[in-house]
């Protein structure tokens, strides 16, 4: 006996096929493909000083994901230039204890935790500081580079010529690095939005309400009123504050699914905050009914 259940689009068939993989456990279906390439940029707040790593899948538990990216050594480069701008840790998860700094940290490269004299919570200040051009509704391939440019102005009006020479020569660096890196350069978990996906052939469109990188809720559109309700009961919820979010083992599949369909798909979005008035869910409507070009949110 085959049974089935029709969604409007390809997203929401991806979604109702992992989550019923995750409530069935079919024998011959356990585990979901991974065919996509994709990879993130992550951070795990598991340990005292965390580290920038590179994985396929966003972390679960309290983490920031940034992603889904294309491009393993654009990827692993940028993860290196981060870590040199803002003295983070370039060695893996585990501490080994030194008694001199590595070489990073004799160039300066690194706070150096491994000295065993270096406060957390200054560690962390830095970490977060790296993490905030990811933390917002867009990419942030124009903050970093911004961010290197007020360094390098900085060092100009101090008279610190050759480390405004280095800090060029790294703006410039970034530049090719992230005209090369493929994605999207934000936080899985950031601009909590309401989201239109079409079906591929037919004129029926599914929407999702994505919150913290989670789906808050999906199904087939409603009509406007009732977009509208489910729309304000999300955007009423409390919404993620911070620069991490928490995402349960049993739904790091689904953000990846939703998160790199979406790298790759055209969709039509709306941030929730400010919760969006029906004028404005009525616009976006009318959008992706009309065509398949993306609406900036």
């Amino acid at each position: 006996m085959v049974d089935y259940k029709p969604t409007h689009s390809e997203l929401g068939a991806l979604v109702l096929e992992n989550r019923l993989i995750k409530a069935w456990q079919p024998p011959g279906n356990k585990a979901l493909k991974r065919t996509d390439g994709w990879l993130y940029l992550r951070c795990r707040f598991d340990i005292p000083y965390p580290v920038l790593e590179l994985a396929d899948e966003p972390a679960p538990g309290l983490a920031v994901n940034v992603g889904p990216l294309r491009g393993k050594g654009a990827a692993e480069e940028l993860i290196g230039q981060l870590e040199s701008l803002f003295k983070l840790r370039h060695c893996g998860r585990r501490l080994r204890r030194r008694d001199h700094p590595s070489l990073y940290g004799q160039m300066g490269r690194c706070s150096s935790p491994c000295l065993g004299d270096l406060d957390p919570n200054a560690y962390r200040r830095k970490l977060d500081e790296a993490l905030a051009l990811f933390d917002g509704e867009h990419e942030a391939s124009t903050l970093l580079l911004d961010y290197i440019e007020e360094r390098m102005t900085e060092a100009a009006a101090e008279r610190r010529y050759e480390r405004a020479e280095v800090l060029r020569r790294r703006r410039e660096r970034l530049a090719e690095l992230l005209a090369r890196l493929g994605g999207v350069l934000r936080a899985t978990h950031s601009c909590s939005r309401v989201v239109l996906v079409r079906h591929p052939v037919k004129p029926r469109l599914d929407a999702f309400w994505l919150v913290g990188g989670r789906v808050r809720d999906w199904g087939p559109l409603p009509e406007l009123r009732e977009l509208e309700e489910r729309t304000e009961a999300v955007a009423d919820a409390p919404l993620p504050r911070g620069r991490a979010t928490s995402v349960p083992v049993d739904e790091v599949d689904e953000v990846r699914i939703v998160s790199s369909w979406l790298a790759a798909n055209d969709a039509y979005e709306l941030p929730l905050e400010p919760a969006p008035g029906r004028a404005a869910l009525s616009d976006l409507v009318a959008a992706a009914a009309a065509g398949p070009s993306r609406v900036a949110a």
